[in-house]
Order: structure tokens, then C-alpha cells, then sequence
């Protein structure tokens, strides 16, 4: 066997032991984070498909009555929502300990908000500034879902302090400390070289995947030619076998899950901050936007 192929894995017994780190970068990244996104947008295409086939004057109109208080309450909504940034940005506000809170005001007010605006619109673009308020407003809800899916990669928790790269890396030498094997030490420090620029971001999201599960077929192989030969060597009943590799899946299965998150930390925060640059101007765009259909609508 060459050098390359060289593994060791210590035996289970200390496989239950975890670091605060360790514990901590499992807060990050969670599937459910990314099902609740593809949800929300899922939700609305089908709001809007199925209230554009059934909706019926007859019902109501955006003009007067459930339709006006529809789009009103909607509208206040969204407004509340936008607040959020006082909180953030203001330091005497910050220092009031609301943050926390205020974010998932936030979240609701910038997801019920939408809905109920989208339903006073009849599921029509309407006039142009009608139009052009819809269209802000949904962009500016597909860009809050997409925030708050890259908020969750970088941060413990809905509200809970920022990730550091540092802590989230020794997370990763916890994992690692009982598995060694050259190619996973070549492997973690060469995803762990990002070149900075959106591009690179995305090509190391897209790559991540097949690298990492080519690695993983790789080291099981390596660890069974390992297990065979100490078997051997040790006498090893074929209980023992069975148990030894059942241990080396679950430290691998928990080391390529905390690399993952190590690993494209820094991805998402290059699209964090990109998202914050874009996130802004379609806020501006949606509130001009608001502001004069709001007049037009009162004035004609």
C-alpha cells in the first residue's frame, strides 16, 4: 500500500467525545434551512399559479374592502419589517438587547407581508407602478429567503453570534484527531484555500461535492485493505471486524460533515456579503415603489 493510502483510526471508544467547538459547528448549514427556503419560494409560485387560474372579482377587489385591507396590512407589514435595519445599524438601539428578537419579527413581517400583498394583487401586475411595486416586492422576498438560508451557514443559530473561520476550523482538528490518513490531510488543506471573488465562491460550492465523495470512496476503500490486514494480524473474530468498520463509517461520516461546514465557511460568507451589497438597493427600489403606487392608487 502506498504512503498516499496510509489510514489509521483509533479505536471507538473515544468516539463519543466531543468539544464545545465540535457542538457548536453543528448549528450551521442545516438541511432543514435549505428545505424551508426552497419551501417558501415553492409556496409562493404556487400561490400565485393557482390564484391567477381561480381568482374571481366576485370575491373581492384590491380597490375597496377585503382586497384593500389585504394590501394595507401587507404593506405595514413589509414596512415593519424594514425597520430591522434601525436595530442593526443604529448603535443605541443595538445596545437595547432586541436583536435577537427583532430578526424574527423580521423574518415573519418580511414573509407574511408578501403573501398578503401578493393575494391583494389579484394576482395581476395591473397598472405600470402596480407592476413595478409587485415585481420589487418579490424580488425582495426571493432575496430575504436567499439571506436568510446564507445567514444561517455563518452564524449559530437564528439570532445567535457570528461563526470566526478559527473556532470553526478547530471544530474540524476535534474530527479529524482520530483519523489519519495523507489524503485527507491534503484534501482538508486544499479546500481550505479559497481564492477570493464570487466566481471562485460558486465553483468551490459546485466542486465540493464530488470531490468530497470520491475522497470518502477512497479512504473506505483504504480502511478496508487496513481492517483485513489487522484482522489478519490480530486474530480479529468477524464480530470484531464488523465493529471496527461500523466505527471507522461514523468517524468518517461525522469528519466529511464538519469539513463541509469548515470548508465552505468562507464560501458563504463571500456570498453573504455580496448578498448584503444587492439586498439593499431592492429595498430602496420596493419602498419608492410602494410609496407611489400607495399615492397613485389614493389619487385616481
Amino acid at each position: 500500500m502506498s504512503s498516499n493510502a496510509t489510514i489509521e483510526v483509533s479505536p471507538p471508544a473515544g468516539l463519543a467525545k466531543k468539544t464545545a467547538n465540535a457542538h457548536d459547528v453543528k448549528q450551521l448549514a442545516r438541511h432543514a434551512e435549505l428545505f424551508f427556503a426552497l419551501g417558501l419560494i415553492l409556496f409562493m409560485a404556487v400561490l400565485f399559479i393557482v390564484g391567477r387560474i381561480y381568482w374571481d372579482e366576485r370575491y373581492y377587489v384590491p380597490e375597496e374592502g377585503l382586497g384593500y385591507w389585504l394590501g394595507l396590512v401587507g404593506g405595514v407589514m413589509m414596512l415593519l419589517a424594514m425597520t430591522y435595519g434601525l436595530f442593526k445599524h443604529v448603535p443605541a438601539l443595538r445596545s437595547l438587547g432586541w436583536m435577537k428578537y427583532w430578526l424574527s419579527v423580521h423574518i415573519f413581517f418580511g414573509i407574511t407581508g408578501p403573501l398578503l400583498v401578493l393575494v391583494h394583487s389579484t394576482f395581476r401586475l395591473g397598472s405600470l407602478n402596480g407592476a413595478v411595486a409587485l415585481i420589487s416586492m418579490v424580488l425582495v422576498f426571493l432575496s430575504g429567503v436567499m439571506g436568510r438560508f446564507l445567514y444561517s451557514k455563518i452564524h449559530y443559530g437564528l439570532g445567535g453570534s457570528k461563526a470566526q473561520l478559527v473556532d470553526v476550523q478547530s471544530s474540524l482538528v476535534a474530527a479529524g484527531r482520530r483519523i489519519k490518513s495523507s489524503r485527507l490531510d491534503d484534501f482538508s488543506a486544499s479546500v481550505m484555500l479559497h481564492p477570493g471573488g464570487l466566481l471562485n465562491a460558486g465553483l468551490d460550492l459546485i466542486a465540493f461535492g464530488w470531490r468530497s465523495r470520491w475522497l470518502a470512496f477512497q479512504l473506505r476503500r483504504d480502511m478496508k485493505r487496513h481492517l483485513k490486514a489487522m484482522a489478519k494480524r490480530e486474530a480479529w473474530t468477524a464480530a470484531e471486524l464488523r465493529q471496527q468498520r461500523k466505527a471507522f463509517r461514523r468517524q468518517l461520516r461525522a469528519y466529511m460533515i464538519t469539513l463541509r461546514k469548515v470548508a465552505l465557511f468562507s464560501v458563504y460568507e463571500r456570498f453573504f456579503s455580496f448578498w448584503r451589497h444587492a439586498h439593499v438597493p431592492l429595498l430602496y427600489l420596493l419602498l419608492f415603489s410602494g410609496v407611489v403606487h400607495v399615492i397613485a392608487v389614493h389619487m385616481y
